[in-house]
C-alpha cells in the first residue's frame, strides 16, 4: 500500500511510469489471484479451424499479392535472451559427471552453424578426442563473456543455419530473409522487433549493418525499426510470507517484465494494414522458406478477405443497408460466433473489432497454447488462444479438453488493426485484464510472487475476433533448446 512506501520509493515509481493507485491494484490482484479460463470445447477441423486445399490455397494467395496497396509490416518479438537455449550445456559444464547434453553437444558439434566462429575463440583445434573437461572448456568458451558470449545474447544473435559456400546466418538475419519473401511492398520490407532495453543500442547497430548488406544483396529496400517492452508495463513483486513489496540488493522496489503480453503496447504504436507476427526463433532455412512464404501469403489473403466484408457490412450498417441475415451468416460462417438472437446493434458491436488470422499446426505435444473455444463473460463459446496455465487441470472435464486438443498455436498471426473508417483501433481497449496470472518465483533465496500480463496473443488479444486455419507442421521450426538447431529444418 502507499503508506508502506518512501519518498524514495516515490520517486522510483514516478520514474517507471506507474501510479500509486496501481500498485495497490498490482497487490489485490497477486493477492487476489485469477479465475481459470472455463473450456466449453475444443475447435474442430473444417469448423472453428479452417481447412485450405488447392484453389482456396492459389485464390488467398493471389489475392494478397494483388493487394499491393495494403500496408504490411512485419512484428518480431526478440527480447528474451538465449540463455533458456543453453541451460542443459550450462548444467553439463559445471560438473564431470556422464552428461547426455554434453555427449549431444560433442557429437553434433561441426553441424552447428556457430561451429567455426567457436573453433576460432578456442584457439585451437578441436577433434573428436575431446575429453569431459575439453567439452566443458568449449561449453564455457561458447557461453561466457570472454568467449563468444552465447549465455547472454538475445536468440536473434545466435548463428542459426550455415549453407554451402560458408555463408552462415543470425535468426535476425533469417528474418530479413522471410521479410523480403512475404512482408514487402513496391520494392520496401518494414520489419519491427522488440529488444531487450540493455542491448537495444547495439543491436541496433548490427541491424542496421545487416540493412546495408541486404539492401544491395536482395534488391530490397528494408525499413527496420525496433523498441523494448515498455518499463510501466513491467510488474511489482510480494514476498510470499510477509506480503511486503520485494526489493532489490540496493533497497529499490524489484520490477520484473510481465511476460510477453506487454508488447499489445508496442503493436498499439504501430501502423500497416496488414502486421505479421512470428517468433525470433522460429525460422527455417533456406529449403522450406517457400513453403513458410506461402502459407504467410495464404493467411494475409484470407485477412484481406475477410477484413474488406466486415468493412463493407459495417458501411452498410452505418446506411442503414445491411442484410441483417447475410451479415449473420457470414459471421457464423467465418468467425465462429453464434447470432441467433442477435439485433442490428448486437452484430454491429462483434464486427467493430481487430482481426487476427492464426496459423495452426497439428498437435506433436509441443509446449505451449492451442485454440479453445472459452465461455466469455456472457457464457457464450468465444475462440481463443489458450495456455496449459490457464486450465483448471484438477477439474476433470477441462482437463480431458485439453487431452483432446488436436491443434497447437505455433505463433503464425496476421493481424489487421483498422476500422472500417481506416481508422487504428485501440487495441488496449480488446484486453482482457482477467486473463492474467500470479507467478510464483524465486529472488535472492526468497520465494515472491508477481503478475504475468495477458498474453500477447492470449488475454491481451482476448476481444478481437479470430480465425483460425491449418497450416501445415514444416512451417513450424522452434529452437527451443540449442539441441533445436540439429533438427533437419535447421541444417
Amino acid at each position: 500500500m502507499s503508506q508502506n512506501l518512501s519518498l524514495v520509493d516515490k520517486k522510483q515509481l514516478e520514474e517507471q511510469g506507474v501510479t500509486l493507485s496501481q500498485m495497490e491494484g498490482y497487490r489485490m490482484q497477486i493477492e487476489k489471484g485469477f479465475s481459470p479460463l472455463n473450456l466449453v470445447g475444443n475447435c474442430r477441423l473444417e469448423k472453428e479451424i479452417k481447412v485450405l486445399e488447392g484453389d482456396n490455397i492459389d485464390y488467398f494467395t493471389s489475392l494478397y499479392r494483388e493487394n499491393e496497396k495494403k500496408t504490411v509490416l512485419k512484428f518480431v518479438p526478440a527480447s528474451g535472451a538465449a540463455s533458456r537455449m543453453f541451460k542443459e550445456l550450462h548444467q553439463a559444464s559445471t560438473h564431470t559427471e556422464p552428461s547426455d547434453a554434453r555427449d549431444k553437444f560433442k557429437a553434433g558439434l561441426r553441424q552447428f552453424a556457430f561451429f567455426n566462429a567457436l573453433k576460432a575463440a578456442f584457439g585451437k583445434s578441436i577433434d573428436d578426442q575431446l575429453d569431459v573437461s575439453e567439452v566443458n572448456k568449449l561449453i564455457s568458451v561458447l557461453l561466457d563473456e570472454d568467449g563468444l558470449g552465447y549465455g547472454s545474447l538475445p536468440k536473434g544473435s545466435i548463428l542459426f543455419h550455415k549453407y554451402d559456400g560458408g555463408e552462415v546466418r543470425t535468426a535476425f538475419e533469417e528474418h530479413f530473409h522471410e521479410g523480403a519473401a512475404y512482408a514487402s511492398r513496391n520494392g520496401k520490407s518494414r520489419i519491427h522487433f522488440t529488444l531487450p532495453a540493455a542491448q537495444k543500442e547495439d543491436l541496433d547497430q548490427f541491424l542496421a549493418s545487416l540493412k546495408s548488406c541486404l539492401d544491395v544483396g536482395l534488391k530490397l529496400d528494408f525499413d527496420i525499426s525496433s523498441s523494448i517492452q515498455l518499463p510501466h508495463t513491467d510488474s511489482p513483486a510480494i514476498d510470499a510470507e510477509t506480503g511486503e513489496w520485494v526489493r532489490k540488493e540496493d533497497g529499490s522496489l524489484l520490477f520484473r517484465p510481465a511476460g510477453h503480453g506487454a508488447l499489445i503496447e508496442n503493436i498499439n504504436a504501430l501502423d500497416a494494414d496488414l502486421i505479421f507476427v512470428k517468433n525470433i526463433d522460429n525460422v527455417v532455412n533456406k529449403s522450406l522458406q517457400e513453403i513458410t512464404t506461402q502459407y504467410k501469403q495464404v493467411l494475409g489473403g484470407i485477412l484481406i478477405e475477410v477484413q474488406d466484408k466486415i468493412h463493407n457490412y459495417l458501411l452498410q450498417m452505418d446506411d442503414e443497408t445491411a442484410d441483417l441475415g447475410i451479415v449473420a451468416g457470414f459471421i457464423e460462417e467465418w468467425l465462429s460466433i453464434p447470432t441467433k438472437g442477435k439485433n442490428l446493434n448486437d452484430l454491429r458491436s462483434i464486427l467493430d473489432r481487430p482481426l487476427r488470422v492464426c496459423g495452426m499446426v497439428k498437435n506433436q505435444g509441443e509446449p505451449g497454447g492451442g485454440p479453445f473455444l472459452v465461455a466469455d463473460e456472457n457464457g457464450e463459446p468465444s475462440l481463443q488462444i489458450v495456455e496449459k496455465a490457464q486450465i483448471d487441470l484438477d477439474n476433470p472435464k477441462q482437463a480431458e479438453l485439453l487431452k483432446a486438443a488436436t491443434h497447437f498455436n505455433p505463433v503464425d498471426l496476421v493481424l489487421g488493426t483498422r476500422n472500417h473508417r481506416g481508422e487504428k483501433y485501440d487495441l488496449m481497449e480488446f484486453v482482457n485484464p482477467e486473463a492474467a496470472m500470479v507467478v510464483s518465483k524465486s529472488y535472492l533465496g526468497q520465494d515472491i510472487k508477481a503478475l504475468e500480463r495477458p498474453g500477447l496473443w492470449n488475454g491481451a488479444m482476448y476481444h478481437w475476433n479470430t480465425i483460425f486455419v491449418e497450416v501445415p507442421l514444416e512451417t513450424f521450426n522452434p529452437v527451443k533448446t540449442v539441441f533445436d538447431l540439429l533438427r533437419p529444418a535447421h541444417l
